[in-house]
């Protein structure tokens, strides 16, 4: 994958805003698990001085998104089985509990503005945005885990939400049919509004079986790794 979508920046803390821009370009997956940042070139695309730059690929390598090694430069970090297994692992158990309390608390309101962003999900895989619809399958988990009303619960998935977001990205570059792939937030988005636990939390459990067995594949090279030709799901995790 190129840098050619890094543009230059023009504000003034550079340091955190080219982190960040680096940081939403992996979490898209404009940047690739396993391309290389080359400091010469990054600052170049983004019309910075090579310190800067520098810093921020510190920043990213703290928060484990990017790896640095002797004689080889920075790098995004490699997607790792041992990874895939530990983080959708915890996400199995922190987004059941968050959907089992945002059944108990949701609103009217609440489910209007999930409805609102199913929708607009649908709306972006009919036109085959895949970028569109990561965006919205990351907003809609985001929305529930703020309907469940438990900060430390939000506060742990969010930690979880770039590394998970970069992987789902990688998944959905592997799906022939995007608008397949939102039917299981339908049934979530169901589950809530009936308050049936039972279902949220098996539809969910089996939304990240699957996302975890395509991750897998990927992470072992399986070419056309994935549920792209049909399958038991292809949903965005």
């Amino acid at each position: 994958m190129s840098l050619d979508k890094i543009q230059v920046l023009d504000r003034t803390n550079l340091t955190r805003d080219i982190a960040a821009r680096l940081r939403e370009l992996i979490a898209n997956g404009d940047l690739l698990p396993g391309t290389r940042l080359v400091e010469a070139e990054v600052s170049q695309k983004l019309g910075v001085s090579r310190g800067p730059v520098r810093e921020a690929l510190r920043i990213l390598e703290s928060e484990g998104l990017v790896t640095n090694r002797p004689g080889r430069g920075s790098s995004v970090v490699e997607i790792s089985q041992k990874d895939i297994l530990e983080i959708y692992s915890l996400r199995a158990i922190l987004e059941e509990e968050a959907i089992r309390l945002a059944i108990e608390r949701s609103t009217p309101e609440d489910i209007a503005e999930l409805e609102a962003i199913l929708a607009a999900m649908f709306a972006a895989a009919a036109e085959a945005d895949r970028v569109g619809v990561l965006d919205k399958d990351i907003a809609f988990h985001r929305r529930i885990w703020r309907i469940a009303g438990h900060s430390r619960l939000e506060a742990y998935l969010e930690e979880l939400a770039v590394h998970s977001k970069m992987y789902v990205a990688v998944q959905t570059a592997h799906y022939a049919d995007l608008a397949a792939g939102v039917s299981d937030h339908n049934v979530l988005l169901d589950a809530l509004k009936t308050k049936d636990a039972k279902l949220a939390t098996e539809t969910l459990g089996e939304h990240l079986r699957v996302a975890t067995e395509t991750l897998l594949a990927y992470a072992r090279g399986e070419a056309g790794s994935g549920y792209a030709e049909g399958g038991a799901s292809t949903v965005p995790a």
